[in-house]
This record gives C-alpha cells, sequence and structure tokens, in this order.
C-alpha cells in the first residue's frame, strides 16, 4: 500500500548545476519500507534536527537502520528564502523628538534652537544640506541631537571648538591607512572653518551648521569603517552577509564624554586578521607608489637570459619584495635567484609556478603599483561588509581563488581545490551553516539545465540521458520511456518534465554532498570529472562548487563519530544507496570573494577579477577621482 502526497520543488534564483529555477509540482510515491525507489521521483522529508551538545557529538542516520536497504533516505524539506526588500528596510518608527529650546537664552541655547529647527520637522527630513553639503547620517544625527536637546557637541558656551575638533581632524588624516580618503568627509573645509570659528564671531546659525556638519562627519566616517563606504546590496543584489552594526549615535556620545574621539573611531574598524594585514599591505604598496612604482618588464624572458629586459625584471621583483635587493653593479642576468623569485611572484598571482616569464606573468608584472593599491582598498572595503567574527570552526571558499580552507581558532586545518561558477552562471557570495551530507546522492536536474543542457540531447536521441543514467519523469512523477516522447516537439514553454540521475560513478555530484540550505540551492559536492583540477582557473560549473577531496572533508566533519571513518566513508560514497548524515553540530560555510587577501606564510595574494565584481565597486568608490579599475593577475 501506499498513497500518492503532492510537493512543491521550491525556486530560488539564477544558479544552473544545482538550483532548480521553476516551481515544479511533482507528485510522488510515499513507499512503505518494502518497496523499493526505482520508477518514482521520490519527495523529500523533514528529519528530526540534531540537537545541539556541549561536548564531542555523534551524527545521527537520518533513516532507520532496520529499513531496507535498498530504500533511500529522503533529504530534509528545508525551506530558505531570500530576505525580501521590505525585510531589510524595516525599522521600528523612531520615537518623538522633544521639543525646541524656547527662544532667547545665551549663545548655547541659540545655537541649540537653531539646531532643533533643521532636523525637527514634520515629517522628519530625509535630506538634509548644511553650508552646500548634503548630511548623510540623518539616522544617527537625529536621534544624537535629541537625546542631548539639541546642544552643541563640539563647541563650547562661546562658540569656540573645543580640542575634540581636532581630534576628528586628525582621525580623518588617517582615512588613507584604511582604504578611504579624507577627502570624502570635507577635512580641508572643515579646518578652515575650525580656524574662522577659534576667531570667534560666528552667528548662532552659522555655528549651528559648523556643530552639524563636524557631528555627520565623524558619523559617516565612523559608518565607512564600521560597515563600508558604499552598501554591498548596491555591488551585489545578492549579497547575503550582514555586516557589522553599532548604535553609533550612543558611540559619538561616549566618544565626547571620555574625549577619545580616534580612538572611538579606530574601535570602530574590523579586527579580523584578514583586514590588518590588508592594512599593512596597503602600505607597502604605498611606498614603492612614492618610490615610483616599478618599471615595465618587456617580453618572455627564461633563464639565462641577459640584458635590460632582465634588470627591468629584477627590478619590478625587488620592489613587490618578490626578489631580495642585490648589487647594483652585477651584470643583469637571468640567474637561478631571479628564477626563483618569479615562481615566488606566480605564486602569489595564481599562476603556473615555471621560474620563466610568459604570457600570463608579464601581464600580471606590468600591473602598476596604483591598480594594486586599488585592489587592495576594494578587498579592505569587502571586509568591512563582513560581521564581527567568522568563528572559531568555519569553511571559507574564496571564490576568485578556487579554493577551499577549513579554518579552526583562525589556522587552516584542512584545503582542497574547487570548481566554481561559469561567468553566466556565477557562485554567489553569502553565508550559511553546513547542516548535513548526503552519501551516494542522486542528483535531480534542474528545469533550467534540462532544458538548456539534457533536451537537445534528447531531441537527437531519445536514449542519450540513458547512457548517463538519468531517469525520465512525467509530471505525474511516473518513470517514463524516453522514446515514447516527441522531443522535437518540446521547448521550455511545454517542458513537463523531471531528470533524475542515480548514484554511481557517472552522477555528477560525485560520491558525496554537503548541504547549507540557503536561498541559491548552493552546495559543495564531489564530482566525476576529477581533471578539471589541475586547470589553474577552475570557472566550470553551473554555480555549486566541485570539490577536489570530499572524503576528507567528510572525515573531518564527522570525526567525534566512531561509526565513521575514512573506509566507511568511501562505503556509503559508492554504495549506490543515498544516505543522509546530519552533523551533530552547523559548522558556518562563507562563499566569499577576495582578489586580495593575505595567506599563512604572510605574503601578499593576488587573483583575477573572474567575475568583473571589482569593477562596479571601482566606479562606486573612485567615481570621482578617475580611479584606473585594478586588473587581475
Amino acid at each position: 500500500m501506499s498513497k500518492r502526497i503532492v510537493f512543491f520543488l521550491l525556486v530560488p534564483t539564477l544558479l544552473g548545476a544545482c538550483a532548480a529555477l521553476d516551481s515544479m509540482q511533482v507528485v510522488a510515491q510515499q513507499l512503505t519500507t518494502s518497496s523499493v525507489v526505482s520508477d518514482k521521483a521520490p519527495a523529500a522529508a523533514m528529519p528530526d534536527k540534531a540537537s545541539p551538545a556541549d561536548g564531542p557529538a555523534v551524527a545521527t542516520l537520518q533513516a532507520d537502520q532496520g529499513e531496507d536497504a535498498t530504500q533511500d533516505e529522503l533529504e530534509p524539506d528545508i525551506v530558505v528564502k531570500p530576505e525580501s526588500a521590505s525585510q531589510r528596510e524595516a525599522a521600528a518608527a523612531p520615537p518623538p523628538l522633544p521639543p525646541c529650546p524656547s527662544e532667547g537664552g545665551g549663545l548655547q541655547t541659540r545655537v541649540a534652537v537653531q539646531i532643533c529647527q533643521q532636523i525637527r520637522t514634520e515629517p522628519l527630513p530625509t535630506r538634509l544640506s548644511v553650508q552646500n553639503r548634503e548630511l548623510r547620517k540623518l539616522d544617527y544625527l537625529i536621534p544624537f541631537y535629541a537625546k542631548r536637546n539639541y546642544q552643541m557637541a563640539w563647541l563650547d558656551a562661546n562658540g569656540r571648538p573645543l580640542a575634540l575638533v581636532a581630534d576628528l581632524l586628525k582621525a580623518l588624516g588617517e582615512a588613507e591607512n584604511e582604504g578611504l580618503r579624507s577627502s570624502d568627509y570635507g577635512r580641508n573645509a572643515l579646518h578652515k572653518l575650525e580656524t574662522s570659528h577659534h576667531q570667534g564671531g560666528g552667528d548662532a546659525r552659522q555655528l549651528a551648521e559648523f556643530d552639524l556638519l563636524l557631528t555627520d562627519t565623524y558619523l559617516s566616517y565612523a559608518s565607512h569603517l564600521l560597515s563600508g563606504r558604499v552598501a554591498p546590496r548596491k555591488i551585489d543584489p545578492d549579497w547575503a552577509i550582514k555586516p557589522r552594526s553599532r548604535d553609533l549615535a550612543q558611540v559619538l556620545s561616549s566618544a565626547l564624554a571620555g574625549g577619545g574621539i580616534a580612538e572611538s573611531l579606530r574601535d570602530l574598524s574590523p579586527k579580523e586578521k584578514g583586514y590588518t594585514q590588508l592594512r599593512d599591505v596597503l602600505q607597502r604598496y604605498r611606498k614603492a607608489e612614492q618610490a615610483g612604482g616599478w618599471p615595465v618588464v618587456s617580453g618572455a624572458l627564461g633563464p639565462g637570459a641577459q640584458g635590460l629586459a632582465v634588470r627591468n625584471l629584477r627590478l619590478r621583483l625587488q620592489a613587490s619584495g618578490d626578489l631580495a635587493e642585490g648589487d647594483p653593479g652585477k651584470a643583469p642576468i637571468y640567474d637561478k635567484a631571479v628564477s626563483d623569485a618569479v615562481r615566488h611572484f606566480q605564486k602569489r598571482h595564481g599562476l603556473g609556478e615555471t621560474g620563466s616569464v610568459n604570457g600570463s606573468t608579464l601581464a600580471a608584472l606590468n600591473v602598476s603599483a596604483t591598480q594594486r593599491i586599488r585592489q587592495v582598498e576594494l578587498n579592505m572595503e569587502r571586509w568591512r561588509w563582513m560581521p564581527d567574527q567568522l568563528g572559531s570552526r568555519y569553511i571559507l571558499v574564496n571564490i576568485p581563488n578556487f579554493k577551499m580552507n577549513v579554518v579552526e581558532n583562525g589556522k587552516p586545518v584542512m584545503e582542497a581545490k574547487v570548481v566554481v561558477g561559469r561567468e553566466e552562471r556565477q557562485t554567489p557570495t553569502f553565508t550559511a551553516n553546513m547542516a548535513y551530507l548526503v552519501m551516494s546522492p542522486k542528483w535531480y536536474v534542474p528545469r533550467s539545465i534540462a532544458v538548456k543542457d539534457k533536451l537537445p540531447q534528447l531531441k537527437r536521441n531519445p536514449y542519450a540521458l540513458a547512457r548517463q543514467n538519468i531517469r525520465v519523469y512525467n509530471n505525474a512523477g511516473q518513470q517514463i520511456n524516453p522514446a515514447s516522447v516527441n522531443w522535437k516537439a518540446v521547448g521550455k514553454d511545454n517542458f513537463n518534465y523531471q531528470f533524475r540521475q542515480d548514484a554511481g560513478p557517472r552522477n555528477a555530484l560525485g560520491g558525496i554532498k554537503f548541504m547549507f540550505p540557503n536561498p541559491y540551492n548552493v552546495y559543495l559536492h564531489d564530482t566525476p570529472t576529477r581533471g578539471l583540477f589541475s586547470q589553474s582557473q577552475r570557472t566550470f560549473s553551473s554555480g555549486c562548487i566541485r570539490l577536489s577531496n570530499p572524503v576528507e572533508l567528510a572525515e573531518y566533519l564527522l570525526k567525534h563519530d566512531p561509526k565513521w571513518n575514512r573506509q566507511t566513508i568511501k562505503a556509503a560514497a559508492a554504495s549506490g544507496k543515498q544516505r543522509v548524515v546530519n552533523l551533530p553540530q552547523e559548522v558556518p560555510v562563507y562563499l566569499l570573494y577576495w582578489t586580495v587577501w593575505v595567506d599563512e606564510n604572510g605574503l601578499a595574494n593576488f587573483r583575477g577579477d573572474i567575475y568583473n565584481r571589482d569593477k562596479p565597486m571601482v566606479r562606486a568608490l573612485y567615481q570621482d577621482s578617475g580611479a584606473a579599475s585594478p586588473k587581475g593577475a
């Protein structure tokens, strides 16, 4: 006996190999334990959640171990919807503002009245300009003044600037150290106003405007240090990692009370090692730029070469720290030291380590110091989009580096090569928690791939998918003979079929997939196409991440469960029976896009902008400076 149940395949966004792009109603069979799943497209089931444990926990199998060995275990039916714009923008209504002070009184009161009249309007202002400059942080500025009854923050009772103003201007002078620009905060104009008001004579309105400008400048710089100069969703609409947040009005109030303006600002910048290391790299490359940058290298070069081109190569490698300073009078020969330095440079730039200057190495050598500085600054901005801490243990995939790392207590404990999405099917940037593994998984071909990739094969040969162990189901969930369909009459508008690839050595997901439920249906998985890992640029998937060492990762994740070891994992992965293994504790997974970072050996690494995501950041951050777009390796 069996009964029919209806379920929906939820459809996320734009990925191919692992994301279904359309809602598809599938009728499945809920089978008894004695039935065999072979001719029906199975529905998903929701398992019990693993309970957290204080100590090392044991992973659990979803299905009862007494079940028929031929029955597949069903994956959890976890629905993760993308956050809507209304959810992102929802905010509690602000409390009512206190009334303005009474007219008259001393200078302080008159200035407070002017401040109040500027910001206490009905409705509250969403835009406000002071001295031809638009205030940028009204969301913090208005409650800041409301809590202090609109009193001046930066001026004394006589309207003269407090020492706090000089502290703020000095702190703004450090903006370049953070990959920001002091000119973005009107530092020079504020300095002139400070000098003018030290001499006295300003009326209440001028003093109010000066105080408002100083407050907005602090809040703007503080916000940029905390969570970035540009909102990440303006660059990447799919960005799903929440940046750090603080009540900046309260931060400013505390800084004013304690006299620690500069310290409060420094405390807002990211403290993660990845950010502070990039700050050091920025200073080194700025020094190289100030020294004139580095010479242009011309032509392919290799061991034994001599002449001016080798001299320029040596100078270039010395300028970036890849070659130790040598005797300036030494003959310019491409010796072993130069060859080793070229290998060092190639490693830092993700290039084949040949020791010779080929076309790709030459292109990377001739990226100017100015362009590299911009690239470092862009990645510092990306760090400001990140949360305060990534966690004590997490999995990180850096998409442009084509690598996955498992990190424990700030140190990498495992590394793997990965294959990421093609340019037209990009791997998105987000974070989610890995919850379970699927051993010997079946692959339910997403509609997008079924229509774009598989349907043309069926039009040529109705048995083409059978050779790939892919079964065909109709919209009732019943397996059908592919030869019974006139595929030449089927197109994307009348495609009512589902394809499922059996587990096995040819399955597109390999023997294991690692699930961290997310709106994009992206996951890590094994692959039968192992040769792609030998490529230096690995953009071949339809959005999911193919992993070079899935058994090692599974062994790491299940290391506290005595039932699982390398042998049992490999056996389960090759069994042909789908098995779901819940992790005892969820592990954060970060899919990030860093084109510059510092590795565990302290080396600055640069990578190409494979998805052209640096370019919109350049436009947003440097649109008024004419800065060149950074080029990849």
